[in-house]
């Protein structure tokens, strides 16, 4: 990873509508292929990605594909221990935590999102911005 280039956590919403996107061109789908692309480091932890996992199994999405996102995920992300406890907010959903939880660990520059009830109101974490998948297209552009 270049210390340069950006570190970014995607939520698994981003990452759900990217690979059940039947229209290529969704902002979600362009994020995902940018992360493909080297345009960004993608930051994750052991829990984002067992409910990672856990999410898109559920969705229908097949072993293979997800095979592949796993790999994927884990020959090009910063890896971080995900030790999220500490940095706990008690007024969103609980699960949204661990994506905090993330960016702060990992000094993320974006939490990217499509949760308009816990995570996008919050705008700034700790340093972090927190953005919808169009505004994040408007910062790599």
């Amino acid at each position: 990873m270049t210390e340069n280039r950006l570190k970014v956590v995607i939520d698994t919403s981003v990452f759900i509508a990217a690979l059940l996107s039947k229209n290529p061109t969704s902002a979600a789908v362009r994020i995902v292929d940018c992360w493909s692309n080297g345009q960004y480091t993608l930051v994750t932890s052991p829990q984002l990605l067992m409910e990672l996992v856990v999410v898109l199994s559920r969705r229908g999405v097949s072993a293979k594909k997800l095979q592949d996102l796993v790999a994927a995920i884990a020959k090009t992300s910063l890896f971080i221990p995900g030790a999220y406890e500490a940095t706990r907010l008690d007024h969103i959903d609980p699960n949204d935590n661990m994506f905090l939880a993330a960016a702060y660990e990992a000094k993320a520059n974006y939490l990217v999102s499509l949760d308009t009830q816990s995570l996008l109101p919050i705008k700034y974490y700790h340093g972090t911005q927190i953005l919808s998948p169009a505004q994040f297209l408007d910062v790599l552009n």
